[in-house]
């Protein structure tokens, strides 16, 4: 299979061979694809069932109030970890360039970049009740002005791409200032741990993962939530019920990396594919023309057309993306609630779009990439996105329950 030569959270520069990998054959080529459609319409069709795209069960974990958002996060974090744990016992070359991929993130300022982009996209999240994977699921299943968040997360890739020619030094960390150093940029380096042992560690972590999330459906069992149960236990067919136990969908997102990782040689992430919708334009232009802009330092187009999908490492995350709408569609449409899902106000939607992608972007990944790959992988600047992306979305959720009282959930939406 090829290896893409870009993540969630970097892009790649330059062509393939210039980073050491072989161009793919056509067969290769089309076994990659066929994959992104298949893992894509499994991540809309299992987000749909989560119901974890519903403002209810955003807004409502971040106010504590629902656990369905926190149930499938930690059963994908599990999952995902045993599959970089496999990868990283099995296959320690594979997961040494997976790794590999993010080295560029502890150059990064830990506050100025990761921490404070990580906490916009939670604000983002609470006040468009989506994050960039999730508006996908959205869209799929009919939720009210969803097309909003996604026009707010262009408009955000758009404005962080302009100006990231310019505040680029600002983002840097100085030379010797850095919090995680360059040679320490896991958590396994940086505490010293015997490289053997890292299998096992992310073992463990998705152990962790799993167990809590099995203790929260024991604390908020999925059966007492009523317009879940009659559904969920009365159904004829399992694919057509409304819904499902959240760490269910949540564990079976997590599995997908056990064919991402050695079919596309990345990990799951959804804000990239957002950059690259940005960066369509570009097609029109030539090779040698984006070249000169990419490597331009005062162009304010230099970051926005690495992006161009021109090869599989860019191009992989759009065809993802776009069948996660598929998936949402088929998955809403089997159960008959299409549509059915009351959504924000185009305000809300536009400007929490804006702010989750431009953050996401800040922070050089979103909640599937820090929170469902970097995490589990390991990854210091993740270990420090995650707290900050739910401090973020807690702070502005509870902001936004005072201000907006009996409206901070849409009319039809009603909590136990």
């Amino acid at each position: 299979m090829p290896k893409i030569a870009a993540t969630e959270m970097q892009p790649a520069d330059g062509d393939l061979k210039a980073q050491g990998a072989l161009p793919p054959s056509r067969a290769s080529l089309i076994a990659s694809y066929l994959m992104c459609v298949l893992c894509g319409t499994i991540w809309g069709f299992v987000f749909e069932k989560s119901r974890v795209f519903e403002v209810r069960s955003i807004r409502g974990q971040m106010v504590f109030e629902r656990w369905v958002m926190l149930k499938m996060f930690m059963g994908a974090m599990g999952l995902s970890a045993f599959a970089l744990s496999y990868t990283a016992l099995k296959k320690p070359q594979a997961f040494k360039e997976l790794r590999e991929k993010f080295k560029d993130e502890c150059d990064r300022s830990v506050i100025r970049a990761t921490a404070l982009g990580a906490f916009l996209l939670g604000v983002g999240m609470s006040l468009a009740s989506a994050c960039p994977g999730m508006v996908l699921a959205q869209i799929g299943a009919g939720q009210k002005n969803s097309l909003f968040t996604v026009a707010g997360g262009i408009f955000g890739g758009f404005l962080f791409g302009a100006l990231e020619p310019t505040i680029k030094s600002v983002l840097i960390q100085p030379p010797g200032s850095y919090v995680f150093p360059r040679e320490k940029r896991f958590v396994d380096e940086y505490l010293g741990v015997d490289p053997a042992k890292v299998p096992h560690a992310i073992f463990a972590l998705g152990v962790f993962a799993l167990c809590f999330s099995g203790f929260l459906e024991l604390v908020s069992p999925f059966d007492r939530i009523p317009e879940e149960t009659d559904v969920a236990n009365d159904c004829d067919n399992v694919f057509e019920c409304r819904s499902w136990a959240p760490s269910i969908p949540g564990a079976i997102l997590g599995s997908l990396q056990f064919l991402l990782i050695p079919f596309l040689g990345s990990c799951a992430g959804s804000a990239t594919a957002f950059q690259s919708l940005v960066a369509l334009p570009f097609l029109l232009t030539n090779d040698s023309k984006r070249k000169e802009l990419a490597n331009s330092d005062s162009s304010w187009l230099s970051y926005l057309v690495k992006y161009t999908p021109d090869r599989l490492a860019t191009q992989w995350q759009i065809i993802y993306c776009g069948f996660c709408c598929v998936g949402a569609y088929i998955s809403s449409t089997l159960s008959e609630t299409y549509g059915t899902s009351p959504g924000l106000s185009p305000i809300e939607c536009f400007i929490g779009g804006v702010l989750m992608l431009f953050g996401s972007r800040l922070a050089a990944g979103c909640t599937s990439g820090h929170g469902i790959s970097g995490f589990p992988m390991l990854l210091n600047t993740s270990w420090v996105a995650v707290p900050a992306m739910f401090g973020g979305g807690i702070v502005s959720a509870f902001l936004l329950k005072a201000i907006q009282g009996d409206d901070f959930y849409p009319a039809g939406v009603e909590l136990l």
